[in-house]
């Protein structure tokens, strides 16, 4: 027989598995990011002789401009996600109803 508890625990178990991996994905986005803020000060002395001196201090500071960055990148998409799921609810609810006004 099938037990309510066995099914609740399936689907905990699930939620947690794909939380895990959208946490996975995203620790590795910020680690793809640090390492090419880091290395942004290196090449831009190296290659180009910019006039930057080349300490920790430089690479952390850069390394936190492209975490800050990509953090309000990410951010503002969501915050995009949800003014869209929710004008697009209140789009719906005005298109049924101008439908409704056409066919009377």
């Amino acid at each position: 027989m099938f037990d309510i508890e066995i099914a609740g625990i399936v689907v905990l178990f699930l939620i947690f598995v794909y939380l895990v991996y959208k946490g996975v994905k995203l620790l590795l986005r910020y680690l793809a990011i640090s390492t090419i803020s880091a290395l942004f000060p290196v090449i831009m002395i190296v290659f180009f002789g910019v006039d930057w001196p080349l300490n920790l201090g430089t690479i952390l500071f850069f390394v936190y401009l492209g975490i800050l960055g990509y953090t309000i990148y990410i951010s503002l998409s969501f915050i995009e996600a949800i003014i869209k799921s929710i004008s697009k609810l209140f789009s719906d609810g005005k298109k049924k109803k101008e439908e409704k006004d056409t066919e009377d």
